[in-house]
């Protein structure tokens, strides 16, 4: 098999595999801060379906994009937005985000 351009440098072999391991951290995370609030809170499989995190509480529902981003610090939502809006994350629009930095900060807001 041939490799992929993540693993053609030194930086993408070694970054490589981990995204999926930091998205499940962040899932995590985000869940946890939901059940705290008395959330029913379902992580989808391998972050498929509609939202990585859905939560639910009486009637209201709640489908929640996570992103990790572990490489930036983040010092405002708007700066939040504007990069996960782009490449390479291309979040829909109408979307609830939550995107934690590396500082572990938690920037809420909708695409």
């Amino acid at each position: 098999m041939a490799a992929t351009k993540a693993q053609s440098s030194r930086n993408g072999r070694k970054n490589y595999g981990k995204n999926f391991q930091r998205g499940t951290t962040g899932e995590r995370r985000a869940a946890k801060a939901l059940r705290t609030q008395g959330y029913q809170v379902k992580i989808s499989k391998g972050s498929r379906g509609p939202a990585d995190v859905i939560a639910r509480k009486g009637n209201a529902t709640r489908r929640i994009q996570v992103k990790n981003l572990t490489s930036r610090t983040l010092n405002s939502s708007a700066v939040a937005k504007r990069r996960v809006t782009g490449q390479p994350f291309n979040v829909p629009a109408g979307r609830e985000t939550w995107v934690y930095d590396r500082r572990g900060r938690c920037h809420k807001f909708r695409t």
